[in-house]
């Protein structure tokens, strides 16, 4: 569990970053963080490709309320890597990335990412990404940079994240990997963030260990015991969350739910899209609190005992 400062601002660990992105939602950017803003959500993502992208009337009513947002909350920029691969933007470069940083203010940032593709060899892969991580940490006064990393196996991206370590201590405080990058199945993944973990704590400094596309709540439980400090996803506009076992169902089930949360208990007659969403991020922010609660108490194993699986937890190496 981490405290981290941002000027007046302290943000605690584990947490979860709300992605607010164009890709399939119902609602435009600026009423997304809108909507985040007026439900205190602590802190949100947004997509620097859709800030790039976005027609200048909305772009001027986006900037100064994400700026407002600011004030109380914690804002992460993201290079745009999911959004500009879904929409085959062949003009989003790392150029345009760092253009639209000088525009926009934030609280972390990410580095420029790309896919690695089959005529990529390892070594070239390795030599882009460490450039382009290099060239887009340009910014840290009250602000931290998220180095990202990805490989096409759990094992390459284990030995990729060493690496960088070891070229560039300077830049590690903050490392993100994709969760699917991670392995293919839940233990898979659970012992490559644990090995990332061990590998970044080695590096004797506050060290943030960020899982991109990450908000399964069993996921984030099981992934924060074993290292990792936050998570982003769109899960919260994409499903809707039962708090009682923390699972996950299809967005529009949450009558079946028959949930007693604030939300539900109060706005029966509110518009459906706007209630589940309020749910959703009501749920995250008690769900962040609780994690947060188990760890400084020491009380995570038996639970994840319990919510996930002793069995299951006893198949992860190094636990």
């Amino acid at each position: 569990m981490l405290e981290i400062g941002l000027g007046a601002k302290i943000l605690r660990t584990p947490t979860y970053f709300p992605s607010i992105s164009s890709y399939g939602i119902k609602f435009q950017l600026s009423d997304l963080l809108y909507f985040a803003k007026f439900h205190s959500h602590p802190c949100v993502l947004v997509s620097a490709y859709d800030l790039y992208y976005l027609e200048q009337n909305e772009k001027k009513r986006l900037l100064p309320m994400m700026e407002e947002y600011r004030k109380k909350g914690v804002l992460f920029l993201d290079s745009g890597l999911f959004e500009s691969s879904w929409t085959k933007g062949k003009g989003w470069d790392i150029a345009s990335y760092k253009s639209e940083m000088v525009n926009t203010k934030f609280d972390f940032y990410s580095s420029f990412d790309v896919f690695r593709d089959r005529e990529t060899s390892e070594h070239e892969f390795a030599k882009l990404s460490f450039e382009n991580i290099v060239e887009s940490s340009v910014f840290s006064d009250n602000v931290v940079f998220a180095a990202i990393l990805h490989e096409e196996t759990a094992e390459k991206l284990i030995v990729l994240v060493k690496k960088f370590i070891e070229e560039y201590p300077n830049l590690c405080g903050c490392i993100a990997v994709a969760e699917r990058d991670c392995g293919k199945d839940i233990v898979e993944r659970a012992e490559t963030i644990l090995q990332i973990s061990e590998v970044m704590n080695n590096n004797e400094c506050q060290n943030i260990l960020h899982i991109l596309g990450c908000g399964n709540p069993k996921s984030m439980m099981l992934f924060s015991y074993c290292g990792a400090d936050s998570f982003d996803s769109l899960d919260w506009l994409k499903y809707v969350i039962n708090p009682t076992d923390n699972s996950i169902h299809d967005f529009s089930h949450l009558e079946l739910l028959n949930c007693k949360c604030h939300v539900c208990a109060h706005y029966t007659g509110a518009d459906y899209l706007q209630r589940a969403l309020a749910h959703n991020l009501l749920y995250y922010r008690i769900f962040v609190d609780n994690m947060q609660s188990l760890i400084r108490n020491n009380v995570m194993r038996p639970y994840l005992d319990k919510h996930i699986g002793k069995n299951v937890i006893e198949k992860i190496s190094g636990l």
